[in-house]
């Protein structure tokens, strides 16, 4: 007698557990459409939980549902479905935790395109990690003007969570774990709301919102728990982030608790107008907060930082990067690490800037490389460091002196502990100057050292 393997054996003890606990609800409950006023019976329609196939059965009630402008009530209970559009104006609506709708092929269980409005409320979805190309999905939605995602949880997609295209809307108090790619991937948006989600063990991305062309999209990602992501594809930095932003302007990122992300807390990539304020980031594997290419505009304030390759960095100005503020953080207990693009160690830096950026009120403490860093070889313009509070670092402050350099003013900082030099003044990689907090900035144009506190 064959027997099941070890795989087959942990899927059907789930789905049984899954079951029986969905059966003991809808024998202790009545039918759930009668706790919906106006709401459509999706059992009555014919939509039973079990596991023949409900792709059809579940179609025809939605069809129905939004021709009559009601809701479809989905009770408790195991649907087994897949490629199932939903129609314009729809709204699908199931008991939390106990209507489970699990993938039974492959394509996303639910999809629709050119929709002006959609909601699905209280419902779980479960991917089977199934396999799926990189710009899939779960749920899957294109061109939808407004919808509505409101206490759903997603597990084990086999590619992404839920995947939008030129799509906006709100996804709110949802829970998204176990993602291939990421909880959510959005390209071209429309203007989303991401808000008071946990996402837990996506292994590549959390959130990605992304661009084909610079453009502003007025999307919000606030007060979500994002842990423990991964970077199962590598790369130099596209995967690996808590919340990935690229070519999206107008995006504001705040009061999210971001922990173990295998690179980035937040990655803003060429995106205009960025606001990152107010985030918990702890256990970062590279920079944990990051401005960097072709962006302009990017305020970084009141962030918590513990544990990262570097803190905070405002980079790039060779590709246009520049105007930005960082102020009132909190960065702290920087490690160095391999280079990612060649051998040797590298990182350690506890906030980087290069031009027209103002570092003000921030405390770093821990940094193996330095606490502040100002420009790159050639590449800094129109830097101000004042007001900052620099503990335990190798090197307090440092800042580029090769030719060419724009002005740069670092004035009234205290820095204590230091190692290396309270302010020293570098070419590229090797420091090239004394101490010019005590010295003084030595008669380099464009740059003013002065007033700062050592111990």
């Amino acid at each position: 007698m064959a027997r099941a393997a070890p795989a087959d054996l942990a899927i059907s003890r789930r789905r049984f557990m899954a079951t029986s606990a969905a059966f003991a609800a809808l024998a202790a409950a009545p039918a759930w459409a009668e706790a919906l006023p106006g709401a459509l019976d999706a059992e009555a329609l014919g939509v039973r939980p079990g596991d023949a196939d409900q792709s059809r059965a579940l179609t025809r009630a939605l069809e129905r549902a939004a021709r009559e402008g009601r809701p479809l009530a989905l009770g408790p209970g195991v649907y087994r479905v897949s490629n199932v559009t939903l129609p314009d104006g729809v709204m699908l609506v199931g008991a939390p935790h106990a209507t489970r709708l699990e993938l039974s092929g492959s394509g996303p269980v639910l999809k629709a395109k050119g929709a002006k409005r959609l909601a699905l409320r209280g419902l779980t979805f479960d991917g089977g990690a199934i396999p799926g190309a990189a710009e899939t999905g779960v749920l899957e939605f294109a061109d939808v003007a407004a919808l509505a995602i409101d206490d759903v949880t997603v597990l084990d997609a086999g590619a992404n969570s839920v995947m939008l295209l030129r799509s906006g809307g709100t996804v709110r108090d949802c829970r998204f774990e176990g993602a291939r790619q990421a909880a959510l991937f959005s390209i071209d948006g429309k203007g989303l709301s991401l808000t008071d989600s946990v996402i837990l063990g996506c292994r590549n991305n959390g959130v990605l919102l992304r661009r084909n062309d610079k453009a502003d999209e007025s999307s919000v990602i606030s007060r979500n728990r994002i842990e423990d992501t991964g970077a199962l594809d590598g790369g130099l930095g596209w995967n690996g982030n808590a919340i990935n932003v690229s070519k999206a302007g107008g995006v504001m990122i705040s009061g999210n608790a971001i922990r173990r992300s295998a690179f980035s807390a937040v990655r803003a990539h060429a995106a205009d107008d960025v606001m990152i304020t107010d985030n918990l980031c702890l256990d970062s594997g590279e920079t944990c907060i990051f401005a960097e290419y072709g962006f302009s505009g990017a305020v970084i304030s009141s962030n918590l930082v513990d544990g990262a390759g570097n803190g905070i960095c405002v980079a790039n100005f060779n590709e246009g990067g520049r105007l930005g503020t960082v102020v009132g953080n909190v960065v702290r207990n920087l490690f160095r690490r391999k280079k990612l693009d060649g051998p040797g160690e590298s990182y350690g830096l506890g906030i980087g800037v290069e031009a027209d950026v103002a570092v003000t009120g921030n405390v770093v403490e821990n940094a193996p490389t330095a606490g502040i860093n100002a420009g790159w070889g050639p590449y800094l313009r129109d830097v101000t460091i004042s007001g900052n509070v620099v503990r335990g670092c190798d090197v307090g402050i440092s800042v580029s002196v090769v030719e060419g350099v724009g002005p740069a003013t670092i004035v009234g900082n205290t820095v204590t502990g230091f190692r290396r030099g309270g302010v020293l003044g570098y070419r590229w990689d090797k420091a090239a100057t004394p101490d010019l907090a005590v010295g003084g900035s030595g008669g380099l144009p464009g740059l003013i050292v002065a007033q700062n506190t050592l111990k």
